[in-house]
Order: C-alpha cells, then sequence, then structure tokens
C-alpha cells in the first residue's frame, strides 16, 4: 500500500482518528484518489475519481467529509477538528446544511 499523501486528524467521541488521502493516480483516462478513515475496529476506505488529479482529491475530500457528517448527524458521534464542528474539508453546496459552519 502507497504512503498517504495528506492526512487530517479529527476526533470523535474524544479518540483521534486519522483520514488519510492517498496520491491521485490515472486510472484509464481519468484519476482516482483512494482514501481512508481510520474508525476504531472499523477502517472505512472509499475513492474518489476525476478527469485530472486535482478533480479526484477534491471529490475524494468532499466525499470523506460526507462520511464524517453522517457519523455526526445520522449515527450521532461528536466529529471535531481543532475543537470545532466545522471540520475544514470541503462539501458540496447540496450538503452544506449538514455543515452550517463550514466555510470551504
Amino acid at each position: 500500500m502507497q504512503e498517504p499523501f495528506v492526512e487530517r486528524v479529527f476526533e470523535i467521541d474524544g479518540q483521534n482518528v486519522e483520514c488519510r488521502f492517498y496520491r491521485p493516480a490515472r486510472d484509464g483516462t481519468d484519476f482516482l484518489c483512494r482514501y481512508t478513515i481510520n474508525l476504531p475496529g472499523k477502517p472505512r476506505e472509499s475513492h474518489g475519481y476525476g478527469v485530472d488529479a486535482i478533480q479526484a482529491l477534491l471529490l475524494a475530500m468532499k466525499k470523506a467529509h460526507v462520511e464524517m457528517l453522517v457519523l455526526r448527524n445520522k449515527k450521532g458521534h461528536r466529529v471535531e477538528w481543532l475543537d470545532d464542528a466545522n471540520l475544514g474539508l470541503p462539501i458540496d453546496e447540496l450538503l452544506r446544511d449538514l455543515s452550517p459552519k463550514n466555510s470551504y
């Protein structure tokens, strides 16, 4: 497995949880960016696709953000970054009401 490209550490219910993004790689004519959220006992892996490396990374970040918001809003977990509800990741306009403090 390749090394993470970038990483952010969130606090979920008082525990540090790493969210790691791996360098986007060509996948046919598009790009794929894998990420992992290291939830205790249940790591989650997924990816985003894009027409170039930047779009793949941004879409992977948006997807990881949605996963964190589901943990918070649907599963009842406390999810924070730097002691704040704003997780500092990009989010689609359609989902902005799930994270009203988000400025990205």
